[in-house]
């Protein structure tokens, strides 16, 4: 005898489990955390989600103005903005997946003379 309800409620919970979001905080330092008017943000993303996919959301859904300071017209991020993920910094191109509970800081460089 094969216990089917047993057998489907494993495969539930398994596909339950592949689709839970993943919380992340986002923070902000220095002129950064001013234009964005907070020092830490709450992000929800995708299980899987990478870096680059976590600043893709902020960007979508961030004022012109803070935008600016992260990325260039061509969308690509600014030489003066370094990325930490749990304090190690990351390339944005960062493969590997966010995990629950990230902290991910965005530091902008202190440029000028």
């Amino acid at each position: 005898w094969v216990n089917y309800e047993s057998e489907n409620h494993q495969s539930l919970s398994r596909l339950e489990k592949a689709n839970l979001p993943v919380n992340v905080s986002v923070h902000y330092t220095a002129h950064l955390k001013k234009v964005a008017g907070m020092v830490t943000q709450a992000l929800i993303v995708e299980e899987g989600a990478t870096l680059s996919a976590c600043i893709t959301k902020i960007c979508d859904t961030a004022p012109a103005e803070f935008r600016a300071l992260l990325v260039d017209e061509q969308q690509h991020l600014r030489p003066a903005i370094l990325l930490c993920v749990n304090d190690q910094q990351r390339p944005l191109d960062d493969p590997a997946p966010l995990s629950e509970g990230a902290e991910i800081t965005l530091l902008a460089a202190i440029s000028g003379g």
